[in-house]
């Protein structure tokens, strides 16, 4: 019984010890073959981002990033791993690998921060200001995100309502200048400057135009914003405003500071002119001319490094007209068709000419799109909307691949609510559609922006 029983105990032992073994060169074979794969973004914020990886065999993962090495104690197929205290709106880089896998054999993934917690704000498109059914100014800002198809309705409102004001975007606030307020019934000039801050949800006042400003040209350039053209009257005859150039400082004092200066060269006198800034380059187009209130169709470019008008003779619309909506497709390197062309598009308008009052009291609206690619000579015809359009506003959602165009006057007074969309990849070649989501509310006047660009 006793070697039966001795013979059992080294029967055990060596069994356990087989076992043990071979798991053991189980798990070392397994570190020393596994390779990193399906390498993802798992959570994207505005300083961190929580990254995913796949491993062929249970290993232990390591993330190496610009801030040094992070590893996945645990040996498993699949880690997820944070990474934290990371810049806002920044571009990154890691590289992922399993086990004892070379730094030069992992997976490599790039990724860009979000700008803030709050996406839709950022590839979201604003609607701000515009005429009413009543012929009023609107308070309430719209918020459309095109990704999730939502519309934010009354997401804030502008504390002095105005029409005809300068809207633009500047360093992701939005500002609202000049225009015209009513009082009493009667539209008069404004010089007020108000800006929204959309992640803080703030409205504050800067410092007042150094004169009204209706129906100018804005463009954002650098750290400066500049105001063209246009009148300081609601009689475009009493007000033009002649070769002057106004600039504005956001950041210098407490409420920024306003200069004017002159141009040296000639900038048309013309109000309710298409124009978007490209490279530091105002383009403005159209618009109708301060004295006859003729529509027109040539075009130039305001070169803002060096006060005057660009050296090239940029093309004419294929019609004379105001009122148009005018925005500039620019896609950047981050975007998910970074390749698409950078246009100048001009959308709808009036072709009506004779009238110098502001706002107008007569138009005749057109259905026309026109794209000038920059590099090319001309404006190109692009596919007609729908239907014809006074001042709408028009906007491109990156993300998307779309250009959409809101809302938008069918005859005076009489503000439409419709939404198109257009294929941004190839506007062209494709043709506007109806979107299913129309806007909160009817308007004309008013303006589409992004804060991010």
């Amino acid at each position: 019984m006793r070697k039966i029983y001795f013979v059992f105990i080294i029967l055990s032992i060596t069994l356990h010890f087989f076992f043990c073994t071979a798991s053991g060169l189980s798990e070392i074979l397994g570190e020393e073959s596994a390779r990193a794969e399906f390498a993802f973004v798992a959570k994207l914020g505005p300083n961190s981002a929580v990254l995913s990886w796949n491993c062929s065999h249970p290993a232990k993962g390591t993330m190496y990033t610009s801030d040094g090495i992070l590893p996945s104690i645990q040996s498993s197929k699949t880690h997820f791993l944070e990474w934290k205290h990371l810049n806002v709106n920044t571009s990154y880089r890691v590289i992922l690998t399993c086990g004892s896998q070379k730094i030069e054999e992992g997976s490599v993934l790039e990724f860009t921060t979000w700008i803030s917690n709050d996406p839709p704000k950022t590839r979201g498109i604003w609607i701000l200001g515009g005429i009413g059914n009543d012929g009023l100014p609107i308070k309430e800002v719209d918020l459309f995100d095109p990704v999730a198809e939502i519309w934010y309705s009354s997401i804030t409102n502008i504390p002095s309502p105005r029409i005809l004001a300068s809207i633009i975007h500047h360093k992701n606030k939005i500002y609202i200048i000049g225009g015209m307020e009513n009082i009493s019934g009667t539209y008069i000039s404004s010089s007020k400057v108000e800006v929204y801050d959309p992640y803080a949800d703030v409205w504050e006042t800067k410092s007042s135009l150094p004169s009204g400003s209706i129906g100018a040209v804005a463009g954002s350039v650098g750290d400066e914003i500049y105001i063209l053209s246009g009148s300081n009257s609601s009689d475009m005859t009493n007000g033009p405003v002649f070769n002057t150039i106004i600039k504005f400082y956001p950041e210098l004092g407490i409420s920024g500071q306003w200069i004017s200066f002159s141009s040296a060269s000639t900038i048309f006198s013309r109000v309710d002119m298409s124009g978007c800034a490209i490279n530091g380059i105002i383009f403005y187009t159209g618009g109708r001319t301060y004295n006859s209130g003729s529509a027109n169709s040539s075009t130039d470019g305001f070169a803002a490094s060096a006060n005057t008008t660009t050296s090239f003779s940029e093309p004419s619309l294929g019609e004379s007209k105001h009122g148009a909506a005018g925005v500039c497709i620019l896609p950047s390197s981050q975007d998910p068709f970074p390749a698409d062309g950078v246009y100048f598009a001009v959308v709808g308008g009036s072709t009506g000419s004779g009238n110098v009052f502001q706002p107008a009291t007569f138009i005749i609206p057109t259905n026309r799109t026109e794209f000038y690619q920059l590099g090319s000579s001309s404006f190109s015809l692009g596919p007609s909307l729908p239907s014809s359009l006074y001042f709408p506003a028009v906007q491109t959602s990156y993300e998307t691949r779309k250009i959409f165009s809101f809302g938008g006057a069918s005859s005076i007074n009489i503000p439409e609510n419709t939404v198109y969309s257009l294929d941004s990849g190839n506007p062209l070649g494709s043709a506007w559609a109806t979107h299913s989501l129309p806007m909160p509310r009817r308007r004309y006047s008013h303006k589409a922006i992004r804060i991010d660009r």
